[in-house]
């Protein structure tokens, strides 16, 4: 795959974009389709050659912008900052976790498997369908069920505050459990290519340079 610090900070882009959409379901009950298809997408894809086979860059550009803005310590502790990184904290708390478990990391894995094969079943060209289809209801309740199943029972549940009236309704929960799958999926690569805590602590300036870069050459405006 490309260099450590270009595959990481996509892989943080992946996770905020998670982050991002959990908090935006949870507090308004906006569906983004076009910041969520992506990061369902990267569920079903299992053997990537690179790591833009699993996330296009140019599709991460809000959760890169994000990742700028939660890495600058004036701008992350404002209130709905710091919020969304307790969420992203929380996905990779859980991810690392999973990992020390191996019974559980191993069933998950048969899951996504199994899910690849459903999912493609519904839809054959899911990989380069369009917004629309990649979040088909029926595949975002496969997701969900997925979460449901085999994370919430073994490991303790995230709270996600937001808008009850949004929070009770099924087909937000079923989204914002499948987004907190996307966020593990996210997670996983990011330690998979070398990302460590101390990464976003010690290294942060190169991580905000770096996503800078990936948005600009993908026709992004850049946070400052």
């Amino acid at each position: 795959m490309a260099s450590n610090n270009y595959s990481e900070t996509i892989a943080l882009g992946a996770l905020f974009q998670s982050a991002t959409q959990i908090q935006r379901v949870a507090r308004s009950g906006a569906v983004d389709e076009h910041a969520i298809a992506p990061l369902m997408r990267a569920l079903v894809i299992t053997t990537p050659q690179t790591i833009e086979d699993i996330y296009a860059p140019k599709r991460l550009l809000p959760g890169l912008n994000q990742l700028l803005t939660s890495l600058i310590p004036k701008e992350a502790a404002t209130p709905k900052n710091a919020e969304l990184i307790k969420i992203a904290f929380s996905m990779i708390n859980l991810e690392s976790n999973l990992e020390k478990q191996p019974m559980v990391f191993d069933q998950l894995d048969k899951e996504i498997d199994r899910l690849r094969a459903d999912v493609l079943r519904l839809h054959p060209d899911y990989e380069d369908a369009a917004d629309n289809i990649v979040l088909d209801y029926d595949v975002i309740r496969m997701y969900s069920r997925i979460y449901s199943n085999l994370i919430s029972p073994n490991f303790p549940k995230l709270i996600i505050y937001g808008e009850e009236a949004y929070l009770r309704r099924p087909e937000f929960q079923e989204m914002i459990r499948a987004l907190l799958l996307a966020g593990i999926r996210a997670a996983l690569l990011w330690h998979q290519v070398g990302g460590k805590r101390y990464s976003m602590m010690f290294r942060y300036k190169d991580i905000i340079e770096c996503a800078r870069r990936i948005i600009t050459a993908n026709g992004g405006g850049v946070n400052n």
